[in-house]
């Protein structure tokens, strides 16, 4: 049975604006996997199955979530999460009750 060698991080990279980590695994049997991984976060993109190649742009950009984007903050959440974006909207000081960015009243100078 194979075991785990070693594991080699392989920097972070920014694919679609979201910076991610790769790691390489290495086996005892002399191969290589990849897994991908949320810098921010650590949560690991490939947990359903690692890579058995260095993954590509195009490949990490399809292995990352949909983003639900703070208009007034840019904070990003999880489109799946729906909870976590109401709660986000309701306690968010830079947007509205809506989801709208709130906006500086202008006043004309005086």
């Amino acid at each position: 049975m194979a075991r785990l060698i070693r594991s080699i991080d392989r920097g972070v990279r920014v694919v679609a604006g979201v910076p991610v980590r790769i790691a390489e695994l290495v086996w005892s049997k002399g191969e290589s996997l990849f897994e991908v991984h949320l810098d921010e976060t650590g949560d690991d993109l490939t947990q359903d199955g690692c890579l058995d190649h260095p993954p590509t742009d195009d490949e990490i950009a399809g292995l990352l979530p949909s983003w639900w984007v703070c208009l007034g903050c840019g904070t990003r959440i999880d489109d799946s999460q729906a909870d976590m974006i109401v709660d986000h909207v309701r306690g968010c000081d830079l947007v509205d009750g809506a989801g709208q960015p709130v906006r500086p009243e202008r006043h004309p100078a005086a």
